[in-house]
């Protein structure tokens, strides 16, 4: 039996953790169970030595001898099968620690030598840093280096750009940690070496958020960098960042904003004329344990569109998160632009009005590049920006427009891709291939709900997506990296925002009139953790959390029972009046069709039924967890929030399913939140599918219920009417293609992002409940499920989880449903077909069959 795919702190032989204790996974291959494990270890080149031997199917552990700064570890695993014999070691992994101690920067953190204004629209070019140095080059044997900044740097050595990792070091909440990368620079050293860095605004100065607010966390961009050179005597040098390093601010980088774009004076160059300022930095100092951005597919040849307007655009076909990266000459002084967009308007021209307040090109600086001439061609490629986009609108440029001097090249975060979906259905396919490129499209470093004007971590986006995105990649170090910047931004009395990281101090009055901690978004607290549990069969979130986890429903709590101006009279009182959530400002079920959405004011009074069910929902999961984690009495208390809010609910809101509403989210959400149960529950469901004919399966839910509506149809027994839904012609993920999309919508309509994954939930159904491939939460086993719905003929899906691949399959031949399933060694599964029968089913092939209804 033989082992594979090894990962340390759910990477690939990671650089610069300082996890002390990270886990150790892997998975196995060529054997049915595994019944123990033994791993050895090597610690700096040392001889090979037996950490753990275990008697255990669990196919991960934690490291666990002592750690130190720059210690690099490999591993290697072996596991026994069912008969107890060991196949060979596995091939090595390694890792390798960072700088544990703050006391091991020597390194200072350095700026710009100007005095940089309060102003937040006030904006400075990129720094640029040097430093030569000399190193013996003939006794050299390894070199690293450690750096960060609060902003975006990019450094090189010798010209050479070090590694591929790009917008480092990522976004966090600046205010209380920074993240640095650690990199392997051996090969890039020589005898006379020239390091240079350049500094820009990055996440921690750049325009956020719709109203493009600047200088959230700071004034003044800083970066600190450490390099180590260890020779073969033992002996090592140091160079860091300090007040000797060049400095200046003449480069070609006039401007560069996250959202806005750079300007770029192509004949410029920096001159390096002045010296760096030390500053400080008040935060923490650690390792980001987390994969990095970066560059992934590339677009090339687009298609040159000339507009009814005039303009010429380039159309790469796909709609993006990422940069064009082209060739341009002009005559010297000659200026150009490219503005980067998600749609042609009706009339065929380009337009980014769906996505930004001002859309007049000359004065808008919103996705776009400028250039100015030097006569000289130039290749470029943006270092300090991303964008969304599919269009780029070309104005006064300098040349003929040759379509293979342009290509576009997406941007994300450096994740696995855990799965492969096919069907006979080529719309479905697109369904799915859209909210994939959405995934891409957003999963930068933090979970944002769109590439172009917000790019913000909005913590109801990733609730609702989480079980889906699990399945296209592995996002646990992602999310283990995201749910620290959640943490990090809880308020002290446990309002978790609704975006994270966010930066800046709010007035408690603001707070008070806006929807922060809004129910189904601040929960995210919660609910991640809880759905990274019974995802991965891993509780380390829940550990790590459980703390901010506790204050968050401690905040929602303290909700219950509390009514304000706008609430004194609604809902009646009654004696379950103080389990009520009647307090409070929530988004509620955003973005509902137009045709059952409320109007819009109805967002200045609370949403009682959504922030009541919502912290129902929270405390029954925080008593699970309090229960696995072994704490009785924490337990027992979330029981009681959790059954007397339910109690109160049911009594204002399901009236033993008695509800008369056009909105479905109402039938949807008790249900779906495990609120309802017995007749009230049947009565519900089948309100849902009556309401869904009526309505004639046009979608009928928002934001927070869509990710159920179809599950819960299902179990109604109307999986083929939930599929008529889902590929509904008239309102929903087919407008939209039909339309011309390439990713997932805000709004079914294109007057907003374009590219926003939320939406894109429903493909959790079509993943765990038309393919049938389920996980609950227990290690090394699944749940398979298939339902198969009359529209289509055939479906596939492959999905390389925790414990490997897995795949289920069905299609149609002579009036029966065949089914195919894969079953991954050292792995469990009940199949369940569409007719009750059920098999418990060890790792193999399986094919069964039954008859066509």
């Amino acid at each position: 039996m033989k082992t594979y795919d090894l990962k340390t702190a759910y990477m690939r032989n990671p650089m610069g953790l300082d996890d002390l204790h990270p886990q150790l996974s892997w998975k196995t291959k060529d054997g049915k169970k595994q019944t123990s494990f033994k791993i050895e270890v090597s610690v700096n080149d040392k001889p090979w030595k037996l950490m753990e031997e275990r008697r255990s199917d669990s196919m991960k552990t934690s490291y666990s001898l002592p750690l130190e700064s720059r210690d690099r570890i490999l591993w290697r695993v072996a596991v026994a099968d069912e008969n107890g014999v060991y196949d060979s070691w596995s091939q090595p992994a390694f890792f390798e620690m960072g700088l544990l101690d703050k006391k091991e920067w020597k390194a200072s953190f350095i700026m710009g030598n100007y005095e940089h204004s309060k102003s937040p629209k006030v904006r400075y070019p990129v720094d640029c840093f040097k430093k030569t140095f000399r190193i013996k080059k003939e006794n050299l044997v390894r070199a690293r280096l450690y750096i960060t900044a609060c902003g975006l740097y990019e450094t090189k050595i010798n010209g050479t750009k070090v590694r591929d990792a790009v917008l480092t070091p990522g976004s966090t909440a600046f205010q209380k940690r920074v993240h640095y990368q650690t990199y392997d620079v051996t090969d890039l050293l020589k005898d006379e070496n020239v390091w240079t860095m350049e500094l820009a605004d990055g996440f921690y100065a750049s325009a956020t958020g719709v109203f493009d607010s600047t200088k959230v966390y700071g004034y003044e961009p800083k970066l600190m960098a450490q390099m180590e050179v260890f020779y073969q005597s033992g002996e090592h040098e140091v160079f860091v960042s300090d007040a000797s390093m060049q400095w200046s601010n003449d480069g070609s980088i006039r401007y560069a904003d996250m959202k806005n774009g750079e300007r770029i004076d192509l004949g410029r160059s920096p001159s390096y004329s002045g010296r760096a300022r030390v500053t400080s930095y008040e935060g923490m100092v650690c390792a980001s344990n987390n994969d990095a951005a970066k560059e992934h597919e590339k677009f090339s040849n687009p298609t040159i569109v000339h507009c009814p307007d005039g303009h010429t655009v380039l159309d790469f076909g796909q709609n993006i998160a990422g940069y064009v990266k082209l060739s341009v000459k002009g005559e010297k002084g000659a200026k150009c632009r490219m503005v980067c967009g998600e749609k042609l308007d009706t009339n065929g021209n380009f337009t980014v009005e769906n996505i930004a307040w001002k859309a007049n090109y000359d004065t808008c600086r919103f996705q776009s590049v400028d250039f100015v001439c030097d006569g000289v061609r130039h290749d470029y490629k943006p270092k300090f920006t991303i964008m969304g986009f599919r269009y780029v609108l070309l104005l006064d440029w300098p040349e003929d427009v040759d379509a293979g001097r342009f290509s576009a090249i997406a941007v994300y975060t450096d994740m696995d891709t855990t799965f492969s979906f096919t069907s006979s259905d080529a719309m479905l396919n697109r369904i799915v291939k859209n909210t994939f490129w959405s995934v891409k499209g957003n999963f930068m470093d933090v979970p944002t709900d769109c590439p172009t004007r917000e790019r913000a971590g909005w913590t109801g986006d990733a609730q609702l997506f989480f079980n889906t995105g699990n399945y296209m990649m592995d996002q646990r170090a992602f999310f283990r990296k995201w749910m620290r910047d959640v943490a990090d931004c809880q308020k002290g009395n446990g309002l978790v925002y609704n975006v994270n990281p966010t930066g800046g101090k709010k007035s408690g009055l603001i707070e008070w009139i806006s929807m922060e901690g809004s129910a189904g978004w601040g929960d995210a607290m919660v609910t991640i953790p809880y759905y990274f549990w019974k995802r991965y069969g891993d509780d380390c979130l829940i550990r790590e959390n459980w703390q901010a986890m506790e204050k968050c429903i401690a905040y929602f709590s303290s909700r219950m029972g509390k009514r304000n101006l706008f609430s004194l009279f609604s809902p009646k009182r009654s004696k379950y009046d103080k389990y009520l959530v009647a307090s409070g400002r929530h988004f509620g079920e955003w973005t509902e069709p137009d045709d059952c959405a409320p109007s819009q004011k109805m967002l200045m009074l609370p949403m009682v039924e959504e922030a009541t069910a919502y912290l129902s929902y929270a405390a029954r999961l925080m008593e699970e967890m309090a229960d696995h984690l072994g704490k009785e009495s924490q337990a027992k208390h979330y029981k009681q929030i959790a059954d007397r809010t339910k109690e109160a609910y049911n009594y204002y809101f399901v009236q033993n399913g008695d509800i008369t509403s056009k909105r479905m989210c109402k039938y949807v959400r008790p249900c779906g939140l495990e609120l309802a149960e017995g007749q009230a529950r049947q009565r519900l469901l089948q309100k849902i599918v009556k309401l869904n004919q009526e309505r004639e399966y046009r979608v009928g839910t928002g934001f927070l219920s869509t990710p159920f509506v179809f599950p819960l149809l299902t179990e109604a027994g109307a999986s083929d009417e939930a599929f008529r839904m889902l590929m509904n012609p008239e309102i929903g993920w087919i407008q939209q293609i039909k339309q011309g999309a390439t990713t997932v919508w805000e709004n079914w309509t294109d007057d907003a992002s374009l590219n926003h994954y939320s939406k894109g939930a429903c493909c959790q159904w079509i993943f765990d409940t038309l393919c049938g491939i389920k996980m609950d939460g227990r290690e090394n086993h699944f749940v398979i499920a298939p339902h198969p719905v009359s529209q289509i003929d055939s479906i596939s899906m492959e999905y390389d989880s925790a414990y490997g691949k897995v795949s289920s399959a069905w299609f149609r031949t002579d009036g029966k449903v065949n089914f195919r399933i894969s079953i991954p060694s050292n792995c469990v599964a009940d199949v369940i077909l569409p007719d009750g029968s059920t098999f418990a089913c060890e790792c193999g092939e399986y094919n069964f069959s039954t008859v066509t209804k």
